[in-house]
């Protein structure tokens, strides 16, 4: 018959008891004696000295007494003192040689106090004081020795006790480590090959069944493991190999879905994930799979804001907006709708689907939408400008020279023209036929362009009184989009037009650099750039006040031209001091790369 762990464990204990049980057998008694001893020792030896030392301050006060002439009249108190503390030694002597002092000292004094009570006034027995004084300070010091001497045999009874109470822990340390060592290796033994077992049965494995055991509570472990292999080998001829085959499609079919696919089952543990939601969340799919979503190993923002938002729902929230994650993955800046969506059969939770959506097309899309038109209706207000200055001057009522006339006219149409071709794109944007901010690649020359907007946009320094120049030297033609590069002299020129006072000076200045590049040079007079404006200018919806002058439109113009010169690999930058004008500065490549 099995013997059962708890009889092996109630065995063990009993055996180590014994010598825990000898232990105190031996030292209960021995500590029992050590506290006799002491108490003995500190008893007898310290009346002897409380004794001896009262008989001294005794004699002391006689002998103080009989100096003063004093000594018959305090005799009677003194010797009753004395003899009464002479009595307590006498039933106190412990000490080899004590009798003998104790009853010299009693016959000394009898003497003594006989010859001080018979004596004439006057005489001294200096003699007979210093004797008792000897033998009494004897009576202490032999006292005193024995209390040593009882002491350290007090500390030689401890340290045996204490030596043997040690060796008598150490046996029963020992006894309980063999018998924790041998528990163990009977329970370790067939636990690690029933873990063993598992693991097999795990990793859908053959498992071998459990043989008979020691122990009778590892026999039934082992009958009931013995059971489960057989119902899971039942089951598995039955019906596994149709739901792996299922199984193997549906996770197929998630793996190769475009949109990333999370399945948490009802207790929030991750039952799949496709290769697109992991790079969403920034973990492996290996390292998800059956633990609990919401501590997935990840610091992604993705999944932090994915995780935040299921935690704010609650489980029976259905009707929140999908969440929307945007992400760096695959090379690129993404957006993802995460669409959570809770699965039920019944009454019963099953658990959610996570379907994480790629709209990154959808947004380039809107944002493409909206950067057009920001930069159509910001291009919008320079040919609405000179169209305005023109109306204006054709009305006036002073006549106006021929020469002048057609000079508007030609303005006026030219500006129609512009205006013209920037409705058609916006009309081709209502269509859904969305021109991204795409740069042909043409050869163009960049002086006629300078030329031609400094005719357009003279109107407007005329206008205010402003001296226009245009210095271009000879230019190598360029490859580019002539029309995204005349948006950027228009809004360079316009911008200087706006904000150099009356009387000032805009210059347009144009030279190559070297056989690579052309540099441009817009300078204005006006009040210049202040350091801190400097360093937003060319943000999008930047606006700013500087010395009084009003701000642009919408604060594009500036983000847009450093956009288009950036396509064309080359370089829009400001100088200036802060208090007197400012230089923009374009610097473009004569070569076709980009």
């Amino acid at each position: 018959m099995n013997s059962s762990l708890r009889s092996r464990i109630r065995n063990g204990t009993l055996l180590v008891l014994i010598p825990v049980l000898l232990v105190g057998v031996f030292a209960v008694p021995s500590i029992w004696r050590l506290g006799t001893a002491t108490e003995w020792i500190l008893q007898e030896n310290y009346i002897s000295i409380e004794a001896s030392q009262h008989m001294e301050f005794a004699l002391h006060n006689l002998q103080v007494a009989e100096l003063e002439g004093n000594g018959k009249q305090a005799l009677p108190g003194l010797s009753n003192e004395f003899r009464h503390w002479l009595n307590i030694e006498l039933g106190s002597l412990t000490e080899l040689g004590e009798p003998e002092t104790a009853r010299d000292i009693d016959s000394s004094a009898h003497l003594l106090f006989d010859e001080i009570a018979n004596a004439p006034p006057g005489t001294r027995h200096d003699a007979e004081f210093d004797h008792l004084f000897s033998r009494l300070n004897f009576l202490i010091r032999l006292n005193e020795n024995a209390l040593w001497r009882d002491q350290a045999h007090a500390i030689d009874l401890g340290r045996e006790l204490v030596s043997t109470l040690t060796v008598s822990l150490i046996v029963a340390i020992l006894l309980a480590l063999a018998l924790s060592w041998t528990i163990s290796r009977a329970i370790a033994r067939p636990l690690t090959r029933l873990a063993t077992q598992l693991h097999d049965v795990g990793e859908r494995k053959h498992a071998e069944r459990l043989g008979p055991q020691d122990l009778s509570e590892l026999q039934t472990v082992a009958a009931s493991f013995n059971q489960m292999v057989d119902q899971l080998d039942y089951y598995e001829r039955l019906n596994v190999d149709r739901l792996l085959f299922e199984k193997t499609k549906i996770e197929a079919i998630i793996h190769r879905l475009e949109d990333g696919v999370v399945l948490i089952d009802a207790e929030s543990k991750v039952a799949h994930i496709n290769e697109v939601a992991a790079i969403v969340l920034g973990v492996e799919v290996g390292d998800t799979m059956g633990k609990s979503f919401q501590d997935l190993p990840s610091k992604a923002p993705g999944y932090l804001r994915i995780r935040e938002e299921l935690r704010s729902r609650g489980k029976d929230d259905q009707t929140a907006e999908p969440i929307e994650v945007e992400l760096h993955a695959r090379g690129r800046d993404h957006t993802f709708l995460v669409k959570p969506m809770r699965l039920s059969e019944g009454q019963y939770a099953l658990g959610t689907l996570l379907i994480l959506q790629d709209v990154t097309y959808i947004r380039d899309q809107d944002r493409a939408r909206t950067n057009l038109v920001a930069t159509l209706s910001h291009e919008l207000r320079t040919p609405l400008t000179s169209l305005g200055l023109a109306a204006q001057l054709l009305d006036q009522e002073k006549p106006i020279p021929i020469v002048e006339r057609k000079k508007l006219i030609k303005t006026i149409l030219s500006e129609f023209s512009r205006l013209s071709e920037l409705i058609d794109e916006l009309l081709d944007l209502s269509r859904g036929r969305i021109p991204l901010m795409g740069m042909r690649r043409i050869k163009f020359g960049l002086a006629k362009i300078i030329e031609d907007l400094a005719k357009r946009l003279a109107i407007q320094a005329d206008e205010k009184e402003i001296k226009l120049e245009v210095n271009v030297s000879p230019l190598p033609e360029i490859y580019g989009d002539p029309v995204k590069i005349s948006w950027v002299v228009s809004n360079l020129i316009t911008n200087a037009l706006r904000y150099t006072p009356r009387g000032g000076l805009v210059e347009v200045i144009a030279r190559p650099v070297g056989s690579q590049a052309i540099r441009m040079e817009v300078k204005d007079t006006g009040p210049g750039i202040p350091p801190e404006i400097r360093e937003h200018i060319f943000e999008r919806f930047a606006q700013y006040t500087v010395d009084g002058q009003p701000p642009g439109s919408v604060g594009l113009g500036l983000a847009i031209a450093k956009d288009i010169v950036n396509a064309h690999a080359g370089r829009l930058f400001v100088e200036s001091d802060g208090h007197h004008g400012s230089r923009f500065v374009v610097e473009l490549p004569t070569t076709g790369e980009a």
